[in-house]
């Protein structure tokens, strides 16, 4: 059994002919980092969202659902709907 495993994640997003497309995600060290460069993007992306999500074994594949740190602006509506912000 692998230990357990949380990831968090910033994922930006810009328009393109009206519509927002994701950027590069960028892996955070903590949910603070991860909060910290999703409030810093805010002002020049179209939206930003900032989560984490944690695997008891990673090895396994196992992921339990995100949890949403931060989001702001305008960002699809899959990101939305998805997980409870901290």
């Amino acid at each position: 059994m692998s230990e357990a495993l949380t990831i968090h994640v910033v994922q930006t997003f810009i328009e393109i002919d009206g519509y927002p497309v994701a950027e590069e995600p960028v892996a955070c060290q903590s949910a603070s980092q991860a909060k910290a460069k999703a409030q810093a993007a805010r002002g020049s992306k179209l939206g930003v969202i900032a989560w984490s999500r944690t695997s008891p074994d990673p090895g396994l594949g196992d992921w339990g659902d995100p949890v949403i740190i931060a989001r702001y602006g305008k960002i699809p509506e899959e990101f939305e709907e998805s997980g409870a912000v901290e």
